[in-house]
C-alpha cells in the first residue's frame, strides 16, 4: 500500500504543477484576447468620435467650436458603462470639452507625449493600472494637429471577467487532478495487485519467522499460507530462513577454538 500511496503522490505532483501551467498560461491568454477586443473597440469608438470634430478641423477652425460636441460626447460614453470621461484636448494640453463633471484643466504631460509620438491621425492606447486611456489625433488643415480626443476605459469589468474565468479554470483543474487520483489508484489497485500479493506474502513470512526464532516462540502456531507468483515462492524463503537460523543455534553450540592451547600445542 506505501508503494501505490509514493506513486500517487508523484502522479498527483506532475499532474498539479501541469494544471498550474496550463491555468496560469489560459489566464494570460485569456487576458491578453481580452484586452486586445478592448483595444479594438477603443479604436473603432475613437474613430467615431473624432468624425466631427475632424470635419471642423478640416475647415480651419477650432475644435471647441463644434455644435452639439457635449451631445457626441455623452452619446458615446453612454455606449458603454466602462468608459469613465472622454475629453477633447487642445494642441497645448487644455480640455476644451468633457463628459466629466468636474474635469482638470490641463492633460499630464505624458498625454501629450504619447499624441507626438503617434502618428499623424492615428489611435493610440496607453495602458495604466486601472484603465486604458486610448486617444485619437485630429489632423488640422495644414497637416499640424488640431487636437486630440481622449477616452478613458476602466478595467474593472474586465478585471472581473479575468477572476471569474480563473476561478472557473481553477475548479476544472480540481476536477481533473481529482479523476486523475481516483483514476490512477484505481488502475494502480489492479495493474499491481500481484505484486502487492506477493509483497504481503513475503512480510507475512518474515513476520512468522520473527516470532518463531527472534522473540523464542517455537510454538507450532498457525503457519502463514505459502504465497507464489511472479517467479516468488514463499515456502522457499521459509526454508531458507530455517536453514540459516539452524546453522546459526549449531554454530552457538559449538565451542571456540582456543588460540593459545593451539600455540602449545
Amino acid at each position: 500500500m506505501v508503494l501505490i500511496v509514493r506513486l500517487l503522490a508523484t502522479i498527483a505532483a506532475v499532474n498539479l504543477f501541469t494544471l498550474a501551467v496550463f491555468v496560469g498560461l489560459a489566464t494570460l491568454q485569456y487576458n491578453s484576447i481580452l484586452s486586445g477586443l478592448i483595444r479594438e473597440r477603443l479604436v473603432v469608438l475613437g474613430e467615431t468620435v473624432r468624425v466631427p470634430f475632424q470635419a471642423v478641423a478640416d475647415l480651419g477652425v477650432s475644435i471647441g467650436t463644434v455644435r452639439n460636441a457635449d451631445a457626441v460626447l455623452e452619446r458615446a460614453r453612454m455606449s458603454d458603462e466602462s468608459i469613465g470621461f472622454i475629453h477633447v484636448i487642445s494642441p497645448s494640453g487644455e480640455i476644451v470639452r468633457s463628459t466629466s463633471q468636474a474635469p482638470e484643466t490641463r492633460v499630464e504631460a505624458s498625454i501629450l507625449e504619447a499624441s507626438r509620438a503617434a502618428a499623424t491621425g492615428a489611435t493610440w492606447i496607453k495602458e495604466t493600472h486601472d484603465s486604458f486611456l486610448a486617444g485619437t489625433n485630429i489632423v488640422g488643415a495644414t497637416g499640424s494637429d488640431a487636437g486630440i480626443i481622449l477616452i478613458e476605459y476602466s478595467k474593472r469589468d474586465a478585471n472581473v471577467q479575468i477572476e471569474a474565468m480563473e476561478a472557473r479554470l481553477l475548479l476544472l483543474a480540481g476536477s481533473v487532478l481529482g479523476a486523475t487520483i481516483l483514476t490512477s489508484l484505481i488502475i494502480l489497485r489492479i495493474a499491481l495487485s500481484e505484486h502487492l500479493r506477493i509483497f504481503d506474502g513475503i512480510l507475512s513470512t518474515f513476520d512468522g519467522f520473527e516470532r518463531k526464532f527472534w522473540r523464542g516462540d517455537h510454538s507450532e502456531g498457525e503457519a502463514a499460507t505459502a504465497v507464489s507468483g511472479l517467479g516468488i515462492n514463499t515456502s522457499d524463503f521459509v526454508a531458507l530462513l530455517e536453514s540459516s537460523e539452524n546453522r546459526y543455534q549449531q554454530a552457538k553450540k559449538t565451542p571456540p577454538i582456543n588460540a593459545k592451547t593451539v600455540d602449545e600445542t
